[in-house]
């Protein structure tokens, strides 16, 4: 019994210490992904959304959850290398000479150089470098043909091409559904890996309304349970840059159960601090009925949340302060666990 107590404390001390660790990486992704955006507004939310791709590519394959994991960080900060290239070739209207469209590809070799020293996100460098390989070997900085490339960068490549296509530029609008289609069928073998392609046109299939370039085809319901209007407005504001997600919040416990009984939701967000009925009892009555994710909010970073809210039925939780990138990790990935189910 003293053994299993001791390997259930080191269990959930290094749980604690695992995501600490991984909210540290996504501060300083976050703040690299601040500096992109700010860079070329044209391109504002690419990084985020060539992530959820890649991570929904790299799921329909078969992947581990850490594979894509680390895909999903890989694919966040694949563009790094652009906040050292300047503004006017990145923001230029016309046509690039010669001389630019080199400066531009170079975004690939400064990218692998930046994120050198980040050893915590296997393959990072990789993905910073290899994303414009082709599968015919006509790609750049390096001319990398098929397998070659690693496989992160093959999903990347895909992934990066299909947000290029579909999202407004400097010099042209995103280009309609159709002709995005026919140009990945057309890159099937010569720019991009077969298999991969195929799977992104399966994705394609199922989109409605460009739907897919919110993340996939079809959107997702959340339930705010809190009882600081600021946190409803707050939790809104980070999802707002992907309409796939329509969020709806309710003060307490008692309207959450309310709300449950005549509309179906893909995850609840619920505080556990709160007047009346909070988040724990709320939970327990939940659980009672629904089998809907609940991820857990609390102001409290030393509570043990491992082990309670587990029992209860709890799937995930978060800390406050809020960090964007985290709270859309976990919401990306609670959404795509529920939509399994």
């Amino acid at each position: 019994m003293i053994c299993y107590v001791i390997v259930k404390i080191c269990l959930i001390s290094y749980k604690q210490r695992q995501k600490r660790d991984e909210k540290i990486i996504l501060q300083i992704i976050d703040t690299f992904i601040s500096f992109i955006d700010a860079k070329d507004p044209y391109t504002k939310g690419h990084s985020q959304r060539v992530a959820i791709y890649t991570k929904e590519i790299a799921r329909r394959m078969g992947l581990d959850a850490d594979e894509i994991r680390n895909y999903f960080y890989i694919a966040l900060m694949h563009d790094c290398g652009k906040l050292l290239v300047p503004d006017s070739i990145l923001k230029k209207p016309d046509a690039l000479t010669p001389e630019e469209r080199k400066r531009i590809e170079e975004h690939t070799v400064i990218g692998a150089d930046l994120l050198k020293n980040m050893t915590a996100i296997n393959g990072i460098q990789d993905g910073a470098l290899q994303h414009h390989e082709r599968y015919d070997g006509k790609g750049y900085p390096n001319g990398l043909a098929g397998d070659k490339i690693p496989e992160m960068a093959r999903i990347l490549g895909v992934a990066d091409s299909y947000d290029a296509m579909t999202s407004n530029r400097s010099y042209r609008d995103g280009l309609p559904q159709e002709v995005v289609r026919n140009e990945i069928i057309k890159g099937r073998g010569t720019q991009f890996d077969p298999e991969i392609a195929d799977i992104m046109l399966q994705l394609m299939e199922e989109d409605k309304d460009y739907q897919m370039r919110q993340i996939d085809s079809l959107q997702r319901k959340i339930l705010v349970v809190d009882d600081e209007p600021m946190n409803h407005k707050l939790l809104k504001h980070i999802m707002s840059d992907e309409p796939m997600y329509e969020i709806n919040a309710v003060n307490g416990g008692a309207e959450a159960l309310k709300e449950l009984n005549h509309q179906q939701y893909d995850l609840i967000m619920l505080d556990v601090m709160m007047p009346d009925m909070d988040g724990l009892e709320t939970l327990r009555n939940i659980r009672k009925i629904y089998n809907t994710p609940v991820v857990l909010m609390t102001g409290n970073k030393t509570l043990d949340t491992s082990v309670g809210f587990a029992e209860l039925g709890c799937n995930d939780y978060i800390t406050k302060p809020f960090l964007p990138l985290l709270i859309k990790e976990v919401v990306h990935n609670m959404t795509e666990r529920g939509a399994k189910q």
